[in-house]
């Protein structure tokens, strides 16, 4: 589904961090006006933001969840049947479990819904999630057997990933499944995600962060369009399995 799942909190997007300072560096004056500053990041950004704090780290902040809602609830579209390993496969590899309780984590268009037993949608920005909410913020005392995040844990810094990972994972009973589709920080081609700043995953990341987090990997394995005639239109991705320990 590859969607996303950025949290409340700082995860300094890099790219609108070192815009938004050349912005200031150019013209200080901007810090002395929310209205102009305001009215310089819509017309450098695309997005409209309430300025109320001249804090670059919290303006850059409101500007990253301002591109990520935009691009993600207007302009992005799935890919999901495209996938060899991550796509519609999933749907029986999770109902063969027989789960009492999924959480699709950054659901998207909820495609899964109504397909995978006892499912429920979270997301930040689409209204077809069944709770609206980011991963950091979801609370529940549900402990499901299967989480699935495909492309949905991908934005920020290390230590932002790793405290989302971890999130998903506690909310992973003993024993259960965590199911990842994550980017290797290939920049999507639609001019709206321009600003986004993708997360660099790689091989060694997935290993240490399950030592860290005392899972293990059931699956890890480059997933690739399923049929050689098609194309992924933003490129190839990781698919790992983690078990909970």
């Amino acid at each position: 589904m590859g969607r996303y799942f950025s949290s409340s909190g700082t995860r300094l997007n890099r790219k609108i961090f070192n815009k938004l300072t050349e912005m200031i560096k150019l013209s200080p004056h901007l810090l002395l006006d929310n209205k102009s500053l305001s009215e310089a990041i819509a017309g450098e950004f695309d997005v409209s933001v309430t300025v109320e704090t001249t804090d670059i780290v919290t303006l850059v902040d409101q500007i990253d969840e301002a591109v990520l809602e935009q691009y993600f609830s207007r302009v992005w579209q799935p890919e999901t049947k495209k996938y060899k390993y991550s796509g519609l496969s999933i749907i029986d590899q999770v109902n063969s479990l027989n789960p009492r309780a999924v959480l699709d984590a950054g659901c998207g268009y909820n495609e899964f819904k109504g397909k995978i037993q006892n499912l429920t949608g979270v997301d930040p920005f689409n209204p077809r999630a069944d709770i609206k909410s980011h991963i950091l913020d979801y609370n529940t005392d549900t402990q499901y057997d299967v989480v699935i995040c495909l492309g949905s844990i991908n934005f920020g810094s290390a230590d932002k990933i790793f405290q989302e990972v971890k999130k998903v994972v506690n909310l992973t009973k003993s024993g259960g499944l965590i199911i990842f589709r994550v980017n290797p920080g290939i920049q999507h081609i639609a001019r709206e995600s321009k600003w986004i700043d993708f997360f660099d995953w790689d091989i060694a990341f997935v290993l240490n962060i399950a030592k860290a987090l005392n899972c293990q990997i059931q699956q890890l394995r480059t997933d690739t369009a399923q049929d050689k005639n098609q194309s992924l239109l933003n490129g190839e991705r990781l698919y790992f399995v983690f078990e909970k320990q």
